[in-house]
């Protein structure tokens, strides 16, 4: 016995090693995926609450209000508009600031500064420009305190909203629509707008916002809302880091893991396995089983392994004893093929087949052929000249396959030609027969027969049929039909059976077509059974062929149809072309 190993395996070791390779690397994405959307969750909740934090806190400063509201109400004037206008036709801030220096304060300041004389170093801020550079100072200290990206005062006026304060921006935005976010439009003057993402200019940007609202006999006035901008990439930035670091721990993490399992696994498993493995191919490729090449290594683990190991000397144990059977069985199985193979040629040289089987008889010309499912069959036909007027046509089918059934076969075959050539019409024939086959019918076997003998120089064909399948009969100038005859019950199970004649007259150019269920009834690989009406378009496709070239037709049409689907039943034909007495 040879065996090899296949050269660029993959082996168990390996096998091993990348499933656990594999787990870990899982189990690590799985882990890191996890943190992350943990740490992404938490940073985004963290930015979002400074935003709102940051808006709140400049909404709760008593002061940054009363700044706002006394902006407000100067800033929304056609006198303020007319300024504006002014410096943007030239570009010029400085047109606004001056007009905002020479405006007052709001009189809260006023009269903080008028009490407070250590205020006096704060001169140049008692103005409006003042109070706007005190709410820049106050906008711009709760975006450092936050750590937030931009905030903004802005008013809205018949739902168009306006710059009002933007820390580190031009005095020429003082004033200025802004464009609308479709995010934001579906909060009013008076709501506070929760962080809300969307995408602005390209970049993703996140914004909440806080109003001042004061309310006095049921109105409320909103002198301006406080506008938080957090920018995302910021966001993202601190994700990526989170990100990059976490992929650095757990690829240490997982080379860590990796090693120690690859130890792990080859100590407890592979070396193990390749013992086993070793071992085994060396009994395998001994050329005689013994007992002294049952493995044997120093396995102890109480594991599968050790399982395997145990298993392996008890599979060899038994391949040992098998062995043995094994030969004898093979020799007794040689010694029963050899007989079937002499019972099918005993079977095939007791039906003709020797064509053309009457060389000297022009009346007529004929052909037959058997094919058994299996080494024997239980199929059979006959013919054979009753005396120089009578041809005696016989074609059977018994109940089962096999050495059972030819030897049944036989045993009718040649008691049908043995009462033929007594004498008697094929019904009284067949009804003869029958209780001289259920005298020694143990195994309960029954057979389908039809006979007919024809007078040659008539062409009356005298027939019975017991159980048997219809015959096919063509008529000169006609196509071939279906004959459905008389049936009377199957041979060999009723023991008083009376079998019936029936005449057919057959002109000069008749063919008459014979067969066995197992041409009916040969299937394909869909399940699907030949039937007669293949059968009929097979003749018919060249009905005036030879009998020969009938059932050759006939064959080819079968196998096309069968393909490589196997057959279950013997399948036998016989072809009668009648041409007439030569005395006629």
């Amino acid at each position: 016995m040879e065996h090899a190993r296949k050269s660029g395996r993959f082996g168990m070791s390996a096998k091993l090693n990348l499933l656990l390779i594999v787990g870990i690397l899982l189990i690590s994405i799985g882990l890191m995926q996890i943190t992350y959307l943990i740490y992404k969750r938490k940073v985004d909740s963290l930015y979002f609450e400074r935003a709102t934090s940051a808006a709140k806190d400049v909404v709760n400063e008593h002061l940054a209000y009363q700044l706002t509201s006394y902006l407000r109400e100067r800033i929304d004037t056609d006198e303020f508009r007319e300024v504006r206008a002014r410096a943007a036709s030239v570009n010029d801030e400085k047109i606004i600031e001056d007009w905002m220096r020479a405006q007052p304060p709001t009189p809260y300041l006023a009269e903080y500064y008028a009490k407070n004389e250590s205020t006096i170093k704060y001169k140049e801020r008692y103005t409006l420009f003042g109070d706007y550079q005190e709410l820049k100072d106050e906008l711009t200290e709760a975006m450092h305190a936050q750590g937030i990206d931009k905030i903004s005062l802005q008013y809205i006026v018949d739902g168009v909203t306006y710059s009002l304060v933007e820390p580190g921006e031009s005095l020429l935005l003082i004033g200025t629509a802004k464009e609308p976010i479709d995010a934001l439009t579906q909060y009013g003057i008076n709501d506070a707008i929760p962080p809300t993402i969307y995408q602005y200019g390209g970049n993703w940007l996140c914004t909440a916002s806080e109003p001042f609202v004061e309310e006095w006999e049921d109105k409320q006035w909103t002198p301006a809302q406080v506008y938080v901008d957090i920018d995302m990439r910021n966001v993202a930035k601190d994700r990526r880091w989170f990100l990059v670091n976490s992929a650095m721990y757990i690829t240490v993490f997982t080379l860590l893991a990796m090693a120690v399992s690859m130890l792990l696994t080859w100590k407890l498993a592979t070396k193990s396995l390749k013992q086993l493995t070793e071992a085994a191919t060396g009994f395998a490729m001994e050329e005689d089983f013994s007992r002294e090449n049952v493995i044997e290594l120093p396995i102890r683990s109480n594991d599968e392994i050790g399982d395997l190991y145990h298993e392996i000397r008890f599979m060899q144990e038994r391949i040992i004893d098998s062995t043995g059977r094994l030969t004898r069985i093979t020799a007794e199985r040689e010694q029963i093929r050899t007989e079937l193979k002499m019972a099918a040629s005993i079977q095939s040289s007791v039906l003709p087949s020797q064509f053309p089987a009457f060389p000297n008889r022009p009346e007529f010309d004929l052909y037959a052929s058997m094919e058994p499912a299996k080494d024997v069959g239980g199929d059979f036909y006959d013919f054979f000249l009753v005396d120089d007027e009578h041809l005696a046509l016989v074609i059977a089918d018994v109940s089962d396959k096999g050495v059972p059934a030819a030897l049944f076969m036989m045993s009718a075959k040649n008691t049908i030609n043995y009462r033929t050539r007594m004498g008697g019409t094929p019904g009284e024939i067949l009804t003869s027969v029958n209780a001289q086959l259920l005298e020694d019918n143990k195994m309960m076997m029954f057979v389908t027969v039809w006979l007919g003998i024809l007078e040659l120089p008539t062409g009356r064909l005298t027939c019975a049929n017991a159980g048997h399948e219809y015959p096919i009969l063509r008529r000169p100038g006609e196509a071939f039909q279906l004959l459905t005859d008389h049936h009377d019950v199957m041979m060999g199970v009723i023991g008083k059976a009376a079998y019936q004649d029936y005449t057919l007259d057959l002109e000069p150019g008749s063919r008459l077509f014979l067969y066995t269920d197992g041409l009916a009834e040969a299937n394909n690989e869909q399940e699907e059974q030949f039937d007669t009406v293949r059968i009929l378009q097979a003749l018919n496709a060249h009905p005036d062929g030879s009998p020969r070239e009938l059932l050759e037709n006939v064959r080819g049409s079968v196998n096309r149809f069968t393909g490589d689907a196997m057959q279950y039943d013997d399948l036998t034909m016989l072809c009668l072309e009648y041409r007439g007495s030569s005395d006629i």
